[in-house]
C-alpha cells in the first residue's frame, strides 16, 4: 500500500495490469490506493478513477488474452485435467451462463482470472467481453477507489477491516466455483463428437 501511495498512479495502473500474471497486490488494494492518493490532493479524484479502471479493464484483458491464446485444446493444460468429455461440458456451461460469468466474476475476488480467461478460451469475442467487462468494471473501480477516498489516510488502520470485506467475497467465490464444478459434472454424458481443438473461432 505504501509503495503505491509513494509512487503514485502510475504504480498503481501498473500493479493492476500485472495482477493477472501473479503480482501479489489485489486488485482491490490498488484501486483504495488510486482513491487515497487523489484524497491526498495530488491527483484529481476523477483521473485516480479513470487511471484504475483503466488498469482494471486491462488485467481482464491480459486474462482474457492468455485464455484465447492457450485455448481448450483437448492435449493441453485443461484438456489434460478435465479429460475430453469434461472439457465439452465446460464450454457448453460457459456457452450457456458466459455474459452472467464475466458480470458476476468481475465483483468476486478468486474469481475473475478463471472467469476471463475461458471467456476467451471459449471463444467469446472481444468487443463482447470489453462491452460485458468494461460496464461491470465501473462498479468496481467507482467502489472501491471511492472507499480509498473515503478513508484517505486512515486507509493504512482501517486494512484489517478491508481484508475482512475481501474475505467474504472470496467466500461468494469459493461456493460459486463449488456450484460451477457441481454444474459441470452433473450433466449426463452425450453422444457428441469429440473435441478436436479450440472451439470455433471467436465471434464478436
Amino acid at each position: 500500500m505504501d509503495l503505491l501511495l509513494e509512487n503514485g498512479l502510475l504504480a498503481v495502473l501498473a500493479a493492476l495490469l500485472l495482477a493477472p500474471l501473479g503480482l501479489p497486490i489485489p486488485e482491490e488494494v490498488s484501486l483504495m490506493a488510486a482513491g487515497a492518493y487523489a484524497r491526498s490532493g495530488r491527483a484529481p479524484l476523477e483521473l485516480a478513477l479513470l487511471v484504475g479502471y483503466a488498469g482494471v479493464v486491462g488485467g481482464d484483458c491480459i486474462a482474457y488474452g492468455l485464455g484465447r491464446r492457450i485455448g481448450l485444446h483437448p492435449k493441453g493444460v485443461f484438456g489434460r485435467l478435465f479429460g475430453h468429455q469434461r472439457l465439452r461440458r465446460i464450454v457448453r456451461f460457459y456457452d450457456r451462463f458466459g455474459v452472467w460469468t464475466v458480470v458476476l466474476c468481475r465483483q468476486i475476488p478468486g474469481m475473475r482470472f478463471p472467469a476471463f480467461f475461458f471467456s476467451g478460451a471459449s471463444g467469446m469475442g472481444l468487443r463482447k467481453f470489453l462491452l460485458l467487462d468494461g460496464t461491470a468494471a465501473i462498479g468496481t473501480a467507482l467502489l472501491w477507489g471511492g472507499v480509498g477516498w473515503w478513508l484517505g489516510p486512515r486507509l493504512a488502520e482501517s486494512m484489517s477491516t478491508v481484508d475482512n470485506l475481501r474475505q467474504v467475497g472470496l467466500a461468494v467465490g469459493v461456493a460459486l466455483i463449488a456450484l460451477f464444478v457441481w454444474r459441470i459434472f452433473r450433466e449426463p454424458r452425450s453422444a457428441e463428437p469429440a473435441v478436436t481443438g479450440r472451439p470455433g473461432p471467436p465471434t464478436d
